[in-house]
């Protein structure tokens, strides 16, 4: 039997260890307080994975989780000082992909009026983060929701209140993002929070820009711009950048992973410059608590040379493709952009 991690310490406990982390002043007892908050977000991640993957089981849908990073947390609590940690609606989260945004709404429409006691979040705050009505200024693309866990069972209860985040994307979207998200592990830039060189950061956004007309018949954060323009600004921002003539360096990494398993992706920083990269390093487990301790140790000791992730996912092609970034895979990145470069 799974031995799940709950919440030890009061959510106004947690908030008050997220304001320490943020102000550069945590404890140890801070620290401790905030993995014990991010480890008792595994339950509920697994109790919403299953449901949407009962849910698309026969529908063309990639579903992947993830847990947050304790760097990615504590980086977020120092760059949003007034965020209450005890309220962070995304250290637990689910990714859907979908082939299309029509497919993407249709099951967002049905999923919306399933039957389960876990409360969405108001459907006028929500529409904050529906980023298909209301592109990024950065060109990310996608639509955000929160659930709040809510059962009646006593089994259930220590974890009522937690959030969990599902994030629903097309693969044009999806390849985007990922190629913003492996820019930031192959150079000095961090596209992702807005950090970089303007050339880079504005190469995202028209790429955005084109893959959203050519496969989508949208448009994303730059529709004022004629096609001739984008392409003209994109051509100028990679005589700068060169990031798609790395992203072609980079080969995909190809490993045999467990996906029955709770696997820890690590990914070591990559030097572009430097022919021989380091290979992508896997351990699975097969149960959930044992992965995150070794996930917490990892993290600690390879804070400044690695990216740890503790993901699962229902095959090893749905892994590869819901978390692409963590192997170097920015190959329909680089098709959709040339496509539409033409």
């Amino acid at each position: 039997m799974v031995s799940w991690v709950s919440p030890a310490a009061s959510k106004k406990r947690v908030t008050r260890a997220g304001q320490n982390i943020g102000l550069g002043m945590a404890t140890a007892e801070d620290i401790d307080v905030l993995e014990n908050w991010r480890a008792s977000h595994a339950y509920i991640l697994n109790t919403f994975q299953s449901n949407l993957r009962r849910r698309s089981r026969e529908e063309p849908i990639i579903v992947g989780t993830r847990l947050k990073r304790r760097a990615t947390i504590e980086n977020k609590s120092r760059r949003y000082p007034d965020m209450q940690l005890a309220r962070m609606h995304d250290i637990a989260g689910c990714r859907m992909i979908f082939e299309s945004v029509e497919d993407l709404l249709s099951f967002r429409k049905r999923f919306h009026t399933a039957r389960f006691d876990h409360k969405r979040r108001a459907a006028e705050e929500e529409e904050r983060w529906n980023y298909l009505v209301h592109p990024k200024p950065d060109g990310y693309r996608g639509v955000h929701e929160v659930y709040e866990y809510d059962v009646r069972s006593e089994g259930g209860k220590p974890w009522n209140g937690l959030l969990v985040e599902i994030q629903y994307r097309t693969f044009p979207q999806h390849a985007w993002s990922t190629a913003v998200e492996v820019a930031g592990l192959l150079t000095l830039n961090k596209p992702k929070f807005g950090q970089g060189s303007q050339e880079l950061l504005t190469q995202f956004q028209v790429a955005s820009e084109l893959i959203a007309r050519t496969f989508e018949g949208s448009t994303s954060c730059l529709p004022n711009l004629c096609i001739e323009e984008l392409k003209k600004r994109f051509t100028e921002c990679e005589d700068k950048t060169r990031i798609m003539e790395l992203f072609r360096r980079v080969n995909s990494k190809t490993v045999d992973l467990d996906f029955r398993k709770n696997n820890i992706l690590v990914f070591p920083f990559v030097d572009p410059d430097d022919e021989n990269t380091s290979e992508l390093e896997i351990y699975s487990f097969d149960k959930v608590f044992r992965a995150i301790d070794r996930y917490n140790t990892l993290e600690e000791s390879l804070k400044d040379k690695a990216d740890v992730v503790l993901v699962r996912a229902d095959s090893f092609d749905n892994m590869r493709v819901s978390f692409r970034n963590y192997f170097a895979d920015t190959t329909d990145f680089v098709r959709m952009v040339d496509d539409s470069l033409g």
